[in-house]
């Protein structure tokens, strides 16, 4: 009887698909973070070429302003009306993606934006009437200066290398301290100041860009980038979040080593390997810019180790930086980018690019299995190769992971697993039969090494024995591979023994709160170096990524909701305003406070925050290649409503409107592309277990599914549903968020004297 009602409700229309995406001016409005008056809060804006602008609230004088690479070449701005100054500090602000507005109590205005693509800043300012409006950049060019009708040039002085070029809108007096004075009363007056290496193309860009509306037409271009890809659900905090973590992630794309994405502000403005795919997802797949997803890949693959002689060849850069020599350093960097290529591809359907990613497999595989693969078929390194990688003095790895951690074997076999799907794009079959029987190798003997049946090592020392010590990189064992590493049953039980050890409402530890050797904040000079707590118990953002992937993949989607839900309000409001720091201490201070560490702006995290909202809980992962778009989703039961739209291949995308009553889900598929796809659809169960079914979906045509309880309907007729995934929820039981431990010294080896790891260290003491 229940099975013919709910058969029934099913049944029942559905809405079309339609993604009311709101206009321009709206869309800003509900992104921007409004800050109190008086308090000086950190934004960041990117150019995506090489330079960034770091300012604060409420104020002109305070942060690094705008660096192009390392040239410091303007700290911001200030405005007035009459000759009086509008206070910035008596103002109401807020910050947007580009940079930020500020209301005065007389009812000025003002607007400023940097210029991604441009090397320039737009300031403008409004005033109710008609006055004698000003301008003064805060230039840090120090050169002579020429006049030219509405433009000034100011030439670079010693140690300086770009020129500045201010344009206005209307006529214009020059006072000495660079402020621009209207020559006549208005009610508005816009300034451009635009930076090159030479004056003529400081003027050129200078002189275009104030004759239009720059600031609008930085807004429509961010607006039409962050909405090729869009997710609106029932709760408008998180909109706001994610819209801002795809913002922040876009920032990060920039030209200046070819194409690429800094790690992280201020200190890690090169191209990483491992940071870079690492990001790449949820930074350019998600959002729909492929063409810039394959300009980074290609760009790292001119950069691939070609020495045969070498050890590391076949290896892409752990880093490529200015004036440094290219390192290679790392044993994750090129499997991260292997998959990062099968995973672009598929979201495309690029074949022609899977075959220039099948050379590049072909040097990596010949230099990782002469090189590095051991007799078990699995892939060793040193122990400060993984993305743990930091060293004492360069020297002793603080946190060893040596010579066989646990994420690599996963990578490892996805690698191989990628580099198969390459070789039979590219018509090598034999290429593909023997990097697939390496994968079913590493497959066979990894469990047998690393699972003792009820616990995971974290590694595999020199002596063969297992590390066992608690950290999240096991949970990468669900997240990386395209398929099963290691069974369900294992990843099972990976996810109870990790979450119920390491996450906190606010991330997920890098160390168990319970190990000898946890750090319970990061920078703590009194006891440690700050690199002695790096991955020793403090909460790396990224992590939380590869986290709510596992959880969503076995049903737990209502434990990284309230995760998701703290993530997005560190977002919107924790440290630098839009943006995720690198790390947080593992341990919140007084009264709960959560203290952000490391870079105070962190590619991967927030590419990571974006990559969860997409790819985990609307679940959609399309794969071309097969002419398939996947969708296995995990919704929050907070979630009442969503819609989505989501891009794929050469400007196609599926359009969904999701709605929920009771057990019921109900999705509306649209279709705008060139072919018919196969929608595979892969959905949880209230036992949490997964049933899957599949469909054709055509160009233009908008399907109507309803499914609960292992029962789908398409457009009201019932659909063969098959089991996908069994229900392991007895297996992993009930999950809860870690309850930090109070911070006190006598609670943490760690803290009973000064330098404590470094001693074990360096005693070759460390187990």
């Amino acid at each position: 009887m229940k099975t013919r009602v709910l058969a029934a409700a099913l049944s029942l229309a559905l809405p079309l698909a339609s993604a009311h995406k709101p206009d321009l001016d709206t869309f800003f409005s509900e992104m921007a973070i409004k800050v109190a008056p008086g308090r000086q809060a950190q934004f960041v804006a990117g150019d995506n070429i090489a330079g960034y602008y770091e300012g604060y609230t409420q104020t002109s004088a305070r942060g690094a302003g705008y660096l192009i690479k390392n040239e410091a070449v303007f700290q911001g701005y200030a405005s007035f009306a009459d000759n009086a100054p509008n206070v910035r500090a008596a103002s109401r602000e807020q910050v947007l993606p580009y940079g930020h507005q500020v209301r005065y109590a007389n009812g000025a205005s003002e607007e400023m934006a940097l210029l991604s693509k441009q090397q320039a800043i737009a300031m403008r300012v409004t005033s109710i009437d008609a006055a004698r409006l000003a301008i003064r950049p805060l230039l840090k060019q120090t050169g002579a200066v020429t006049r030219a009708g509405n433009l000034a040039i100011i030439a670079p002085g010693a140690g300086q290398t770009l020129y500045a070029a201010l344009a206005a809108d209307q006529p214009f007096t020059l006072d000495d301290d660079f402020t621009l004075r209207a020559s006549a009363p208005a009610r508005t007056l816009l300034v451009v100041a635009a930076f090159a290496p030479s004056a003529e193309e400081a003027r050129r860009r200078a002189l275009a860009l104030v004759a239009a509306d720059p600031i609008l037409a930085e807004r429509r271009k961010l607006y039409q980038a962050l909405t090729k890809s869009y997710l609106a659900t029932s709760d408008r905090q998180y909109n706001k979040a994610l819209n801002w973590a795809k913002a922040a992630s876009r920032m990060f794309v920039v030209e200046e080593f070819g194409a690429g994405i800094w790690a992280g502000l201020p200190w890690f403005r090169d191209n990483w390997g491992r940071d870079t795919f690492i990001a790449l997802p949820g930074t350019l797949l998600v959002s729909g810019q492929f063409d810039d997803a394959k300009a980074v890949l290609s760009n790292f693959a001119r950069y691939q180790n070609l020495n045969r002689g070498d050890k590391e060849y076949g290896r892409i850069p752990n880093r490529v930086a200015a004036g440094e020599s290219i390192i290679y350093n790392t044993v994750d960097g090129t499997p991260w980018m292997l998959r990062e290529a099968l995973e672009y591809i598929r979201y495309t359907g690029d074949k022609p690019f899977a075959r220039q990613m099948y050379q590049l497999a072909l040097a990596y595989f010949d230099g990782a299995i002469a090189n590095y693969m051991d007799q078990d078929g699995l892939l060793a390194h040193d122990s400060a190769d993984t993305w743990m990688d930091a060293r004492i003095e360069n020297k002793q790895p603080w946190s060893a992971r040596g010579p066989r951690a646990v994420e690599i074997q996963a990578l490892w076999y996805t690698a191989l697993q990628t580099g198969a799907s390459l070789a039979l794009e590219a018509g090598d079959q034999q290429k593909a039969a023997d990097w697939q029987a390496l994968a079913a190798r590493a497959k066979q003997r990894f469990l047998r090494l690393y699972w003792n049946g009820s616990v995971m090592a974290d590694r595999l020392r020199a002596d063969a024995s297992a590390d066992t010590k608690v950290r999240p990189n096991q949970l990468m064992l669900v997240s990386v591979p395209f398929d099963d590493f290691v069974p369900a049953q294992v990843q099972a039980r990976v996810l109870r023994n990790a979450v119920s050890e390491l996450l906190y409402p606010y991330g997920i530890a890098s160390l168990s709160q319970n190990d000898a050797y946890f750090h319970p904040r990061h920078e703590n000079p009194l006891f440690h170096h700050k690199d002695a707590a790096y991955h020793q118990g403090t909460i790396w953002g990224w992590n939380a990524g590869y986290t709510v992937t596992a959880l969503n993949k076995f049903g737990y989607q209502d434990l990284a909701w309230p995760l998701a839900q703290n993530l997005g309000r560190q977002i919107l409001g924790l440290g630098t305003l839009g943006n995720m720091s690198e790390l947080l201490d593992a341990l919140p201070h007084e009264g709960g406070r959560l203290k952000p560490s490391g870079t105070y702006a962190q590619s991967w995290s927030v590419a990571e925050y974006a990559r969860n909202g997409y790819q985990d809980f609307v679940g959609f992962k399309p794969d071309l290649l097969e002419n398939t778009l996947a969708l296995s989703p995990a919704i929050p039961s907070a979630w009442t409503r969503f819609e989505a739209v989501l891009p794929f291949g050469a400007g196609e995308q599926m359009t969904i409107r999701f709605t929920r009553r009771g057990p019921v889900q109900r999705w509306s598929l649209h279709l705008d592309g060139s072919v018919a796809r196969t929608v595979s659809f892969d959905f949880l169960n209230r036992d949490k277990s997964r049933s899957q079914t599949a469909f054709k979906l055509a160009p233009g045509q908008t399907a109507l599914l309803a499914v609960a309880n292992g029962i789908a309907t398409l457009d009201g007729k019932p659909l063969a549903v098959s089991p996908r995934q069994a229900s392991f929820a007895s297996t992993i039981g009930t999950l809860r968020f870690q309850t930090p431990r109070a911070y006190r010294t006598q609670h943490f080896p760690m803290l009973q004297s000064k330098d404590v790891l470094k001693g074990i260290v360096e005693r070759s003491e460390y187990k």
